[in-house]
């Protein structure tokens, strides 16, 4: 979603290039609210996401197709599962993971250091993950561990606005 109010502690990405599918696990939702209309916001994005049919596939333009989307409380946060698979290897250059179109050999992203990643599958070389185009490969990213005070006073849980959601 382009300017994204709900974010994620904690995103673990599985993707298997020989079935072409993708697997990932959102762990801790969370939105920074500081005005009123950040809530406000905050509710219609949720409100788009639960709208989502799983019985109906979700063919975005890019050729990743959403087949579902699952919440689940863990504890005091909200955590969100989203599965789906792909029709071309290339199409994944469109969410910044790129094929080598040489000898479509390997995958690659680059590394951003404040996203935190880390991977047991991909191995970094110069400032790019890298790993094989014929076997799944896990990612782990952290993009809020340092987030600045500021930012975190304002932190709020996606689960309140999911719990209120569930009440109408």
């Amino acid at each position: 979603m382009e300017d994204s109010r709900i974010l994620s502690r904690k995103v673990t990405v599985t993707i298997n290039p020989v079935d072409k599918t993708f697997d990932v696990r959102q762990e801790d939702l969370f939105s920074i609210v500081m005005l009123p209309e950040d809530s406000l916001a905050v509710v219609d994005e949720l409100h788009g996401i639960l709208a989502f049919d799983n019985k109906v596939k979700n063919n975005g333009a890019i050729g990743l197709v959403v087949d579902h989307i699952l919440f689940s409380k863990n504890d005091q946060q909200l955590d969100a599962r989203i599965t789906g698979h792909y029709t071309d290897p290339k199409t994944l250059g469109e969410t910044g993971i790129n094929l080598d179109t040489l000898s479509m050999s390997e995958f690659s992203l680059i590394n951003f250091t404040d996203w935190n990643f880390r991977s047991p599958d991909a191995v970094l070389q110069g400032n790019y993950w890298v790993w094989p185009a014929d076997k799944p490969v896990t990612f782990v990213l952290e993009p809020f561990e340092n987030m600045p005070a500021t930012f975190l006073k304002h932190r709020r849980s996606a689960l309140t606005y999911y719990d209120h959601w569930l009440k109408k």
